[in-house]
């Protein structure tokens, strides 16, 4: 028994926020004398989409799991299995896989939260692969929903936040004799764990857990020591990963149509193609349109490119990743139907 993609589709919020205007309408209010404000670390992206509050998460999830089953020409009771994976659920609680289950009427079937963060799109394919090859299930739907920037207010007076953006995919898997995933790479490195953190803000000068009464609005406090530890170990996990996965392929850069990659910002999709070896026109990104989507990113460039049709059947595409400032990556090689 083998596993394939039968579609892929995202579902963009109609909120557009445009970098300059947003800019010039905080200068305004107060001028920002933040000294990363300009580093490449946060720049690339014009505009960005914002669900919040139009939707919630799992409205987000519902919408684009029923445009997948509606352009796949597919019955939600013939689902299996749905595997979610949500930046910022609607409560405290851990995913929102049963309310996208229960809201598409996916009555058959089980569902599974799943997160390793950025990577976490590579990781359901896997997760997907496995469990349709051993038999367990037939059909697996794959929804990742970020829902993320839109709800941290006083974050987005930040050019630091200018990079991120919010949106959907819902990818669908079933049994077939043709196989998608030529090959795939998953590698933890422990030893970065706790680089990147979404945390409260200081209030008058005191740090608040956010369990904890009096805590500060949510944020990423950038500084550039970790600016520089998130960079370096970017540029290299996830070029090694893209390479180990070629290499367990038997498959050189040669045999790649399309590379897609996390989308930070134009300085790490500029560098990692050039350490890769695979440049323009045989690369693919949404970054200035829709920005960095965490875990959707490379999901939702991915159904950009089909869309358009940037990738073309019997393409050969390879995705590579990484999380939480260098503590995951992930590659995977497709060859698209």
């Amino acid at each position: 028994m083998e596993a394939r993609i039968i579609n892929i589709v995202n579902y963009m919020p109609e909120k557009i926020v445009d970098n300059k205007q947003l800019w010039a309408v905080l200068q305004k209010e107060k001028p920002h004398g933040d000294k990363l404000k300009d580093s490449a670390f946060f720049k690339g992206v014009d505009q960005r989409r914002f669900a919040s509050p139009d939707y919630t998460s799992e409205e987000l999830g519902i919408r684009v799991l029923n445009k997948l089953l509606e352009d796949s020409e597919f019955k939600a009771n013939q689902l299996d299995l749905i595997i979610c994976t949500c930046i910022f659920t609607d409560t405290y609680w851990p995913g929102i896989a049963t309310a996208v289950q229960q809201g598409v009427g996916a009555n058959n079937a089980s569902i599974m939260n799943l997160d390793t963060s950025c990577a976490s799109f590579l990781t359901s394919l896997n997760t997907a692969n496995a469990f349709i090859k051993s038999g367990i299930y037939e059909n697996v739907a794959i929804v990742c929903v970020t829902n993320f920037i839109s709800r941290l207010p006083e974050f987005q007076k930040s050019p630091r936040s200018f990079v991120l953006g919010d949106g959907a995919i819902a990818a669908l898997m079933t049994r077939d004799d043709k196989p998608s995933i030529i090959a795939s790479f998953e590698r933890s490195y422990g030893e970065n764990y706790g680089l990147m953190r979404f945390e409260p803000d200081l209030v008058e000068g005191v740090f608040h857990n956010y369990w904890e009464r009096g805590c500060g609005p949510i944020t990423v406090n950038f500084t550039r020591e970790m600016v520089k530890k998130i960079r370096d170990n970017a540029l290299a996990v996830v070029p090694r990963a893209v390479l180990a996965c070629l290499e367990n392929a038997k498959m050189s850069t040669d045999d790649v149509n399309i590379l897609i990659t996390h989308q930070p910002n134009q300085m790490f999709l500029d560098e990692w193609r050039q350490r890769i070896g695979i440049l323009p026109p045989r690369t693919h990104d949404t970054l200035a349109i829709y920005g960095n989507l965490f875990q959707g990113s490379v999901a939702v460039t991915l159904a950009d490119g089909i869309e358009k049709n940037i990738i073309k059947s019997n393409d050969i595409v390879v995705i590579g990743t990484f999380s939480n400032g260098g503590d995951f990556a992930s590659a995977m090689i497709i060859k698209w139907r």
